[in-house]
């Protein structure tokens, strides 16, 4: 398996952090669609020197979601703590290698929404899988045919705030939904993803949905497909 540089981190807000990994053109290449993923493995040990008392901890391995756009340089990836390996992406110093995957997975099939209404649906760090779409969407000149809905529990896990400020400001709609939560401002709704989805109303004719997330918000936004318009084949996951 190919090796990647751990090259930048920086908090994302809501408890996630944004992990930046260095590859080669090779490996790059891989990633060929938007919502792709890729497994990252860590053999053991933070590089320290042997002399001091540290333990080694053991071998970790997760897979991610890359944030950034098919065919760039660096990866990008968010990682929650409370995993083994997106602790020890959190946790090595900069400079550490790392095992990194090819690009795998269907991802979003971008180009059949061309020109047409797309509901974008995440929760949690599932946003990860969508943040290149929407990106390109915007590029496209679809930005006022794309609605966001992004789930989180309460307002304190909300990630990417200066990133769907963004959206906004090119004409995407956002809609926060907060399962545990309301909260009085534009833009925030109280509800599951699918249930605000169902209570916009949206009537959006030859639309298609892109979901990344929990199985449960991925099988409730095919359960309110007919509502929108849409058929259950209508939405797409990138796995």
């Amino acid at each position: 398996m190919p090796r990647a540089t751990l090259s930048e981190r920086e908090p994302a807000g809501g408890g996630l952090d944004r992990v930046r990994l260095l590859i080669d053109e090779p490996t790059a290449r891989t990633h060929s669609r938007h919502g792709q993923y890729i497994e990252i493995r860590h053999d053991g040990g933070f590089g320290l020197d042997s002399s001091e008392d540290h333990t080694s901890p053991a071998a970790a391995r997760g897979y991610f979601a890359i944030a950034s756009a098919p065919r760039e340089s660096t990866w990008d990836v968010l990682v929650r703590d409370g995993g083994a390996m997106g602790d020890r992406l959190r946790a090595l110093p900069l400079g550490s290698t790392l095992v990194v995957s090819e690009a795998t997975g269907p991802g979003f099939p971008v180009e059949r929404a061309a020109a047409l209404p797309l509901i974008v649906a995440a929760t949690g760090s599932g946003i990860a899988a969508v943040l290149s779409t929407i990106g390109a969407r915007i590029d496209d000149g679809d930005a006022g045919r794309t609605f966001v809905l992004y789930g989180v529990r309460d307002r304190s896990e909300l990630a990417l705030q200066a990133e769907l400020d963004a959206m906004r400001r090119a004409g995407v709609e956002v809609a926060v939904c907060l399962s545990r939560e309301h909260v009085n401002e534009p833009g925030f709704y109280r509800g599951y993803v699918q249930d605000v989805a169902r209570a916009h109303e949206w009537r959006l004719a030859n639309a298609l949905v892109f979901a990344a997330g929990n199985e449960a918000m991925i099988e409730g936004m095919r359960a309110a497909a007919p509502d929108l318009g849409l058929l259950p084949h209508d939405v797409y996951v990138n796995s």
